[in-house]
């Protein structure tokens, strides 16, 4: 597949786009129709993730969850993993304002809160 220049492809879409609305008289519209183009592309989502886990993740462990987090938060989604040997094992995934702790630790915790309150 040949590189494409992304200037030159950007500026076709640009000329296109301003064709288009002209064509239809719409050119007052622009700037929305970028807005709403942008939002497309980056998903209206979060948009950066991070996965910490006790040890380094294998890279087919990675990409599957970069899938599951991409297919429910949007291709435009940044992942970052990280390592954080504080972690006794499992995973705490942000994303934006949400945290999914499955680590060893949260169970264990949860274990006991459910114990003295027994």
């Amino acid at each position: 597949m040949p590189r494409v220049e992304p200037a030159m492809v950007a500026r076709a879409l640009y000329d296109s786009l301003q064709a288009s609305l002209r064509d239809q008289g719409a050119d007052d519209q622009f700037d929305e129709v970028v807005g709403s183009f942008l939002e497309l592309v980056r998903g209206s989502g979060p948009r950066d993730a991070e996965v910490a886990s006790a040890v380094p993740l294998e890279q087919a462990q990675q990409n599957q969850i970069l899938q599951q987090l991409r297919g429910k938060f949007g291709p435009a989604l940044e992942v970052k993993f990280i390592v954080d040997e504080s972690l006794l094992g499992g995973l705490v995934v942000r994303v934006g304002d949400r945290v999914l702790d499955t680590s060893v630790r949260s169970r264990l915790t949860a274990v006991q809160q459910r114990m003295l309150a027994s």
